[in-house]
């Protein structure tokens, strides 16, 4: 390393290497800002980009400098070695997280405000970055899961279109299955799920185990659904003087003793009103609402592109005034998710 100094000494080069150094030091910043702003909405290009950006900064530096081409091969061929050794010693962590970042954008199968499960993680997608995924969880806390542990464990999506939601419970063997299973059907159709359905699980030595499941189309209400189906299932079954409790206390109580069903009493039809939702995602509602209006302004824009012969002026400018309104929402939605950032901070 000394002998390189010397040679840049030697040939009076020194303030031609720092006036290069800092033009492109300049020239990066520069970039930074302006793509900064032009790629607000896609930050995981921009941070990759950044990325390309830095390390062909530093090729280029080394490739202008006023030095001999043997001093600049060996400088090249430094780099070359210093790059394939982080490359190699950190494919596990930084760089890993990288290329997972880039396999993730390629299968396209997570997408902000899908309710995912990773590793006994569970939860919706707030921010999908270079290195990592941001889910935030039931209890409404911001979990941070590398790209790398994304793609070594399996995820589960649940789909947008609709998904199955279930429950499972244990009943004696005194009831009968059609009774359980009408009743059960009820709670599902009470709760809001269609094309309900009821399974037996599990012959125990007590008890049999049922699961009663149903289809939910609106996926962003499944927290509050799912507690309606709780709710609705206690409901049926204590109205048709089905007793849920536990085999042993079954097989221990006294046989004059009273059954433990609640006293039923009126009272007012419960509405949740997707509070579950609101309180527990609420930064995921705001980052699915983005997701969607960006989906929304590609497909017009595509569309526009596609018809560029064939639309008339009249069907131009509808598109045109439809992408004009969803770009103000998109701006607006952006703003709540800002602000929403800064009080998480």
């Amino acid at each position: 390393m000394s002998s390189v100094f010397d040679l840049f000494l030697a040939s009076g080069s020194t303030a031609k290497l720092f006036t290069t150094i800092l033009l492109s030091f300049i020239l990066l910043a520069l970039l930074n800002r302006y793509l900064r702003k032009y790629w607000e909405k896609r930050k995981f290009q921009f941070q990759f980009l950044m990325l390309c950006l830095t390390i062909v900064v530093i090729v280029v530096i080394i490739i202008v400098l006023p030095l001999s081409d043997a001093l600049r091969g060996q400088l090249l061929s430094l780099f070359g070695i210093l790059l394939s050794a982080a490359i190699a010693f950190a494919s596990t962590t930084f760089i890993g997280n990288i290329l997972a970042g880039v396999m993730l954008r390629v299968i396209k199968n997570i997408k902000l405000g899908d309710y995912i499960t990773v590793d006994n993680i569970t939860g919706r997608t707030t921010e999908m970055n270079l290195l990592h995924v941001e889910v935030q969880t039931e209890q409404s806390d911001l979990v941070t899961i590398p790209n790398i542990h994304m793609v070594t464990f399996p995820v589960k999506v649940v789909r947008s279109s609709g998904t199955i939601v279930s429950i499972d419970l244990s009943l004696g063997y005194d009831i009968s299955r059609h009774q359980v299973s009408k009743q059960l059907c009820l709670a599902a159709e009470d709760a809001g799920l269609s094309e309900g359905f009821v399974q037996i699980r599990n012959l125990g030595d007590f008890s049999i185990t049922y699961r009663i499941a149903g289809r939910l189309e609106d996926t962003s209400n499944l927290l509050s659904v799912r507690a309606n189906l709780y709710n609705s299932v206690l409901d049926r079954l204590h109205g048709d003087n089905i007793e849920i409790v536990s085999p042993s206390f079954m097989n221990t109580r006294a046989i004059k003793e009273q059954p433990i069903i609640p006293t039923s009493h009126t009272v007012e039809a419960e509405a949740n009103d997707n509070k579950l939702e609101t309180l527990a995602f609420e930064k995921a509602e705001m980052a699915s609402s983005v997701a969607n209006v960006e989906t929304a302004i590609e497909q017009l824009t595509l569309e526009l592109e596609q018809g560029k012969d064939s639309l008339s002026n009249e069907g131009r400018k509808a598109i045109e005034k439809k992408l004009e309104v969803l770009n103000a929402q998109l701006n607006e939605e952006q703003e709540r998710l800002k602000t929403q950032d800064v009080k998480n901070d």
